[in-house]
């Protein structure tokens, strides 16, 4: 690794009056070179899945498996470097079944998986046969068996949260259900980078200590294969257990269902934890669908009329000042119109190549309900919608229109320039949308991070004084002084 690019690093983690200094330097456009470079290790690198800093805290309730960002002054201002070899991803749909082995190089995960039918090297690509650790012989004869009992095809179900790295979840997707797929950071690396760069969604993310980043009742169909949940474990208040059972009684719709495959169904020696599962279901009143060897299927009870119920896990209602999604949405507003104007502008007139397999993988920032995600419908896109923490939490929402998304807040404008190129692809595009102001200080940004930033004109009908800035991610390779 060059010393500058080793200095760069030493002073945004060790030293904030510099990494301070630096920013202002980006922002004022008086830093004349580009960010430096991370070194070629930090080709992995999540800010808030850092495992050295995560090996230092408590493996209790997975607290150790969450997400822990760092300060601000913390982070490292450098641009993270694609792997040796890179190459632009394969298309969607192709990229469904194969993606480019140099693009995750990551052999373990194959070799130790590969007998399960989920994911093979095979040249310079790794496959994905369509199997996993619960159904080697493909996902297609499991999900007809769920169609027994659950109404996967006919839009009765249109979004659903998996638990695992995208085997069952890119499978529904031919089912007209959106699905989210999610798995913590483990020995195998970030399992989800495989997902994403297959173009299914996924989040890195692990039932823990708190609750997930999601409103309630969003989902139509919560699925664990193999998850190794212990759902029944840990308490949730002072007298009351099954933390992780309540915490996906939350998100699920009511009339939704939940499906656990693997363990403890019916499992040798966890005749227990197989005891314990059933007693919390019946104790919400999920009524048992079907339990076919290992593998059993929940409906949850359409009304609120079960709690309280008497039980031996005590679970109780929350109370009425807990909301379970934070805050309610006081009001409804529909931007199906202005978007799909401003999509047609997009690609009529700026040139994107929106609705072309080219763009597979959408990130909209500020999702506010939905309105870019719904004009994109059609296409053959996902959208992760973002929505800042705070209010209005309109996130619900959003997944009330059959859309996923997420609660994030993002950082200072360098910070969130430097994270918005550490995600996306080479040659990808960015689309920013703000005042004559913000905008010229985003292109001296742009530039700093080696996009190729262009500034236009908001489309006709359009009120206020909107510039947009379309910027390209150029595909630089790291070069030997780097490393």
């Amino acid at each position: 690794m060059a010393a500058s690019s080793r200095q760069t690093l030493l002073l945004s983690t060790s030293d904030p009056r510099q990494w301070h200094r630096l920013v202002s330097l980006v922002e004022l456009g008086h830093h004349r070179k580009p960010i430096e470079v991370c070194p070629a290790d930090s080709v992995d690198h999540m800010p808030c899945e850092d495992p050295r800093r995560n090996s230092q805290l408590s493996r209790e309730m997975n607290l150790s498996r969450e997400r822990h960002c760092p300060l601000p002054d913390e982070m490292p201002l450098c641009l993270i470097p694609p792997p040796p070899g890179y190459k632009i991803p394969v298309q969607w749909p192709e990229s469904l079944h194969k993606i480019w082995h140099s693009n995750i190089p990551h052999n373990k995960i194959a070799d130790r998986k590969g007998h399960q039918g989920w994911m093979k090297e095979q040249g310079p690509h790794f496959i994905f046969p369509g199997g996993g650790t619960m159904f080697p012989d493909g996902a297609a004869p499991y999900i007809e068996k769920l169609g027994q009992y659950i109404p996967i095809n006919g839009g009765t179900l249109r979004t659903a949260l998996i638990w695992d790295v995208a085997r069952f979840g890119g499978s529904l997707l031919s089912e007209g259900i959106l699905t989210l797929s999610f798995a913590p950071r483990d020995s195998h690396k970030a399992q989800i980078q495989f997902a994403l760069e297959r173009g299914i969604p996924a989040f890195v993310l692990m039932l823990g200590t708190r609750r997930l980043p999601f409103p309630a009742f969003v989902f139509d169909l919560v699925h664990c294969s193999r998850c190794l949940i212990p759902f029944t474990t840990y308490r949730y208040s002072a007298f009351a257990y099954a933390t992780y059972f309540v915490e996906v009684d939350r998100l699920l719709r009511p009339g939704g269902y939940l499906v656990v495959s693997g363990p403890p169904v019916q499992w040798p020696k966890q005749d227990k934890e197989w005891a314990d599962l059933q007693s919390v279901a019946r104790a919400l009143c999920y009524e048992l669908i079907s339990v076919d060897g290992n593998t059993v299927i929940w409906k949850k009870p359409d009304g609120d009329s079960c709690l309280p119920n008497q039980n031996e896990f005590v679970l109780e209602s929350c109370d009425q000042s807990n909301d379970p999604s934070t805050l309610s949405l006081d009001a409804w507003l529909q931007h199906l119109l202005r978007w799909t104007r401003r999509v047609a502008y997009y690609n009529n007139t700026l040139n994107l190549k929106l609705g072309t397999p080219a763009v597979r993988n959408v990130m909209d920032m500020k999702a506010f309900f939905g309105g870019f995600a719904a004009a994109l419908a059609s296409d053959p896109v996902w959208v992760k919608n973002v929505v800042p923490a705070r209010k209005p939490l309109t996130l619900g929402v959003i997944h009330d229109r059959g859309f996923i998304g997420v609660y994030q807040d993002w950082c200072n404008l360098v910070d969130l320039m430097v994270e918005i190129d550490r995600m996306s692809r080479p040659q990808g595009t960015v689309v920013i949308r703000d005042s004559p102001e913000v905008i010229d200080k985003v292109a001296r940004i742009a530039r700093a991070v080696r996009w190729t930033p262009t500034i236009h004109d908001k489309e006709p009908k359009s009120h206020g004084r909107e510039k947009i800035l379309v910027a390209t991610k150029t595909f630089w390779k790291l070069t030997s002084t780097f490393h």
